[in-house]
């Protein structure tokens, strides 16, 4: 009887680059193709397992369910993180539905609403730059905010709403008060000023459906840490629309390139003493402390750094340095 060779991993690495760093992320994989003999059907709006030998349709476990839940989750975090790395936008859009012209409690027709905006926009403008993050009321009606590039105020429509933004009228107002108002309390000196407070808000005249507020980005960097903690906060509100959140096609993305680094490992041992990336000069030479999480080592290097490993130069250490300068008289 034949022994039945035990299961060996590989060692991969992941590289996206990006505009000034490049994330590098290791990681072990099963030495062996996954056959799948189910895949998802819906019936009725509800998922199924349909099994392709036998023809069976079972109800997903409660364990397929959270483990399908965290595998979207963190493939939703990593493009979202991609796009807004990538990308630079420059206003911030709230769509809201006017029930009396869209019934606001039937999600298909919101959505088709939406769709037909967006789609109208990018027709006439293809520098039309966008990412959408829907969002449920308190009544469980849904709005949408928006990232957006690429076009100019006038192609916007935008108009002067005659109110801005007012950190100190969050609470009641949504941050958002009369121009008159902002000026006559500005100077009290009970408020904190934000580098907001102040900026104008528009609103996008082509938008038929309802209400809209548009407004400046001021730091793309607090926005893009904004947008994230939201849709953290927001996920599964979405159920609907099957995706967390949607962007135009012609957004940046890093370049991704995968690797093969190591083969036939017995078992995947602890990531981060592995041989083969404890002497890596990748992982030498990242910007900080590696990072660990579900067994996959990722670091940050800098892409002229990289591009000299890349290309076979010799990085030393600052040891090295000192060293060789005292040899030769230079320091």
């Amino acid at each position: 009887m034949l022994e039945e060779k035990s299961t060996t991993y590989n060692l991969f690495t992941t590289e996206r680059k990006y505009r000034q760093d490049t994330l590098v992320s290791y990681y072990f994989q099963k030495n062996k193709k996954v056959i799948k003999n189910c895949s998802p059907i819906d019936i009725d709006g509800e998922r199924y397992r349909l099994n392709h030998e036998s023809g069976e349709i079972t109800t997903y476990s409660k364990k397929d369910i959270l483990h399908s839940y965290g595998v979207s989750l963190r493939r939703t975090k990593i493009m979202m993180d991609m796009l807004l790395t990538m990308n630079d936008f420059d206003w911030f859009w709230t769509l809201t539905f006017d029930k009396e012209k869209v019934d606001r409690t039937n999600d298909k027709v919101v959505f088709d609403c939406y769709k037909k905006y967006i789609n109208n926009i990018k027709k006439q403008y293809p520098s039309f730059k966008y990412m959408c993050f829907p969002e449920r009321h308190e009544d469980g009606c849904f709005h949408f905010h928006l990232l957006t590039a690429g076009l100019t105020p006038k192609q916007m429509g935008l108009v002067d709403s005659g109110k801005v933004c007012c950190s100190w009228a969050e609470k009641r107002y949504n941050g958002i008060r009369s121009r008159e108002y902002y000026n006559r309390t500005k100077h009290l000196h009970e408020h904190e000023m934000k580098e907001t407070d102040g900026e104008t808000i528009y609103n996008a005249s082509n938008f038929i459906y309802g209400y809209t507020t548009v407004s400046r980005i001021v730091s793309r960097e607090r926005c893009n840490s904004y947008v994230k903690k939201y849709v953290e906060k927001a996920l599964g509100s979405t159920e609907i629309f099957k995706k967390r959140f949607y962007y135009s096609s012609n957004l940046n993305v890093p370049s991704i390139v995968k690797r093969l680094i190591g083969a036939d490992f017995e078992h995947p041992y602890d990531i981060d003493k592995v041989k083969n990336i404890i002497d890596n000069p990748i992982v030498i030479n990242a910007k900080s402390t590696p990072h660990i999480n579900y067994n996959v080592l990722q670091v940050k290097i800098d892409n002229d750094i990289k591009q000299n490993i890349d290309n076979g130069l010799i990085l030393l250490s600052e040891k090295e340095i000192e060293e060789l300068g005292e040899i030769y008289g230079l320091f």
